[in-house]
């Protein structure tokens, strides 16, 4: 036998860790791997959140795992926790613990209808948690970690965090502000942009590439999927929902932390409850949200959607929003009123409590505006944008506004946007924002050669959509082992953007 084959025999196989998390995101996990298996040889540890993904995926054929974890199993029936264990883990990973708790919609503020967390309850499940990601690691030394969307609870942040920390490769596909294109960051903020972009600025002389006004209205921007709401509004009559439900909620629910207190007679005493709710809200907004526009100097702080990774993980210190804008009221220049507008999906949320749209109203210089007007026209009458983060600041660069941001965003880095870092010095940095505002084109057209020359053409909310559609299949009993035959049709749709995602994750990593 020659060397070379002798070396190929006996290299290492890298192993590749991945977070498949449940339902869609576990689908477009499983195609991304499958690629990468196409590619170069791999060992895979998978970690799945629920009972129908964990059969799904040791019957497919199209991965053999070198071992599968259901999550839940580390605390459930666990009662006990060590608060010095715990502080040690926080201390010798460098983590935050409790920032990253209040980032759990089911601990905290949101979906507790059901269950009310004791402290004791939270840690037990943390020290659980990390004990159990820090064991997989340690036992199996995986040098890559895969996962969706960080920061939608606390258990994938922790794993992200602990990877980090733990010198993992992390790879994370991200939707851009862009539609039909992701970046696979190595960070929860696609933070390489902006040192992409800041590295070239000064290098960058030229005109480059021009990217119009026009440019936003041939709805290049960002694509939103659509959430499901409580209340399915393609089930037409009241009654046909409540049998839609009861027939659900016929099926058995997990032991995980997110379904304490989830019995049949609350899940469905909450539906209903829910339904009158949004019709309550939404006549309230009807009612007192402003649909006509005056002509008159405003600043544009866009709501945005609650719960969302983006507000809880992303800018944990800026995620009350009511009392945000409250203090972005005291700083604008005295010739200014503040429009607050709702987002249109958190209408697939209940929309937000009735007394946090009064206080919205109560405010004298902030005007609360109807979700149905048109977010781009309210951009381009603004003075400006000031924005917790996301896709409103970075069409406000279009229409050549001084963009005010508190989260960490790819575009941060761009002269025409102000990150606020101290809260107490806001009303200053609104006033030089606009004072020394100046649209620098060239940055523009360089920030958007670098994106489309950083991400990759796929079309992620339609994947979702349609994984979405596959988890249905699954978990409404209509078949409930999920077949290779539905997975097969998904991957042969997007194979394409499988394989473009998974060279870019090669090309990212470290050999």
């Amino acid at each position: 036998m020659s060397k070379v084959k002798k070396m190929v025999l006996n290299e290492k196989k890298e192993t590749i860790l991945v977070w498949l998390d449940f339902g869609p995101y576990s689908y477009i996990n499983l195609g991304i791997i499958k690629e990468l298996k196409e590619l170069k040889e791999f060992d895979f540890i998978g970690i799945v959140t629920t009972h129908q993904d964990l059969s799904f995926f040791q019957k497919q054929k199209f991965i053999s795992f070198k071992k599968l974890f259901y999550y839940p199993d580390c605390y459930i029936g666990k009662t006990d926790f060590n608060i010095n264990k715990i502080k040690m883990i926080e201390e010798s990973l460098d983590l935050d613990l409790w920032k990253d708790i209040f980032s759990e919609r089911s601990f905290y503020k949101f979906w507790i209808d059901f269950h009310q967390f004791t402290r004791e309850e939270i840690l037990v499940i943390i020290e659980k948690s990390l004990t159990f990601f820090i064991d997989i690691i340690n036992e199996y030394q995986p040098k890559k970690l895969l996962m969706q969307q960080p920061g939608e609870n606390v258990s994938n942040l922790l794993l992200y965090r602990i990877a980090k920390k733990m010198n993992i490769e992390t790879f994370l596909p991200i939707n851009l502000h862009l539609k039909n294109r992701i970046y696979i960051s190595n960070n929860l903020t696609s933070k390489e942009i902006s040192d992409e972009f800041n590295k070239l600025k000064e290098e960058s002389k030229n005109e480059l590439e021009k990217y119009d006004e026009k440019y936003l209205e041939k709805n290049e921007h960002t694509e939103t999927l659509k959430i499901v709401s409580n209340f399915d509004s393609s089930i037409p009559t009241f009654s046909k929902k409540i049998n839609y439900y009861l027939k659900r909620m016929s099926l058995e629910r997990e032991p995980t932390y997110n379904n304490l207190g989830k019995t049949k007679l609350k899940l469905l005493k909450n539906r209903i409850k829910n339904y009158f709710t949004i019709k309550k809200r939404t006549k309230f907004l009807d009612v007192n949200a402003i649909k006509i526009i005056k002509s008159e100097k405003f600043f544009y702080f866009p709501l945005q959607s609650e719960p969302e990774a983006t507000i809880l993980a992303l800018s944990p210190f800026f995620s009350n929003q009511i009392s945000l804008i409250e203090t972005i009221a005291k700083a604008i220049p005295i010739d200014s009123v503040l429009y607050v507008k709702e987002h249109p999906i958190q209408k697939e949320k209940l929309w937000r409590h009735v007394e946090d749209y009064k206080k919205i109203i109560s405010i004298p210089n902030v005007k609360l505006i109807h979700p149905s007007i048109n977010s781009l026209k309210l951009v381009q009458m603004s003075e400006g944008i000031i924005s917790i983060s996301g896709t409103t600041g970075f069409e406000g660069l279009f229409y050549k506004k001084p963009v005010i941001i508190f989260g960490d965003e790819h575009y941060e880095k761009l002269s025409m946007v102000t990150k606020i870092q101290k809260i107490n010095n806001l009303s200053t940095e609104i006033k030089n924002a606009i004072t020394n505002f100046k649209f620098n084109q060239n940055e523009l057209n360089l920030f958007m050669v670098i994106l489309n020359k950083l991400s990759l053409a796929v079309p992620y909310a339609s994947m979702m959509k349609d994984g979405v559609s596959l988890s249905s299949i699954q978990r409404n009993g209509e078949n409930f082992d999920v077949t290779n035959s539905h997975f097969e049709n998904f991957i042969g749709k997007y194979s394409d953007s499988f394989t473009l995602i998974a060279k870019a994750i090669l090309s990212k990593s470290i050999e």
